[in-house]
């Protein structure tokens, strides 16, 4: 596993974000990128006319074209070395799971120029995993302890999220690539 495949760290990103005087959180910046890797296809700079701020600081647009090109590279590669910019588990629970729930909004507004595409095209499974992803976008958050079964479900969820965007860009990519024979669309 190379260092230059891995993410940040998501205090270093966030103390970025901050110095960019952004008002996005890490999680929420890295969740956009995902969405929009997965619903745009395109394979650098889609993030430059939508993040704005983060460019009048140079130091922030090299960490978000870095962070953008290795998540693209861990999607595209089918890299089980993917990750989601989310705290390290030294974090409050909280925290974290609040953190992964802004990772899931930014990732399902990221994916809304794939949003006609997914409801015409794609298989019932992306849907559904879709719809789980909505509802770990929406946690309640005061309803979370610190005990072992709420960090057992915590780890659960990330990894579900992690295989699910993997699952969803490679789905969406298949099928916008795709060029069927004889006009049917059905998947097999």
């Amino acid at each position: 596993m190379s260092t230059e495949s891995l993410l940040p760290s998501y205090t270093e990103f966030s103390k970025v974000l901050q110095k960019s005087k952004s008002n996005f959180q890490a999680a929420q910046v890295h969740g956009l990128l995902c969405g929009w890797i997965c619903s745009t296809h395109e394979t650098e700079n889609v993030w430059e006319k939508r993040l704005p701020g983060i460019k009048t600081y140079p130091q922030g647009l090299e960490a978000l074209k870095r962070l953008y090109e290795i998540s693209y590279h861990q999607l595209s590669e089918f890299s089980f070395e993917f990750s989601l910019l989310l705290p390290d588990d030294r974090t409050d629970l909280k925290t974290r799971a609040e953190t992964l729930g802004l990772w899931c909004q930014g990732f399902l507004t990221g994916l809304e120029n794939a949003s006609q595409f997914i409801k015409l095209h794609s298989p019932e499974d992306v849907k559904e995993a879709l719809k789980d992803i909505i509802e770990i976008a929406k946690v309640d958050y005061d309803a979370i302890t610190a005990n072992d079964e709420d960090e057992t479900a915590y780890f659960e969820l990330v990894e579900y999220v992690r295989l699910t965007v993997l699952m969803i860009f490679h789905e969406l990519n298949s099928q916008a690539t795709a060029k069927p024979s004889n006009g049917n669309h059905s998947i097999h």
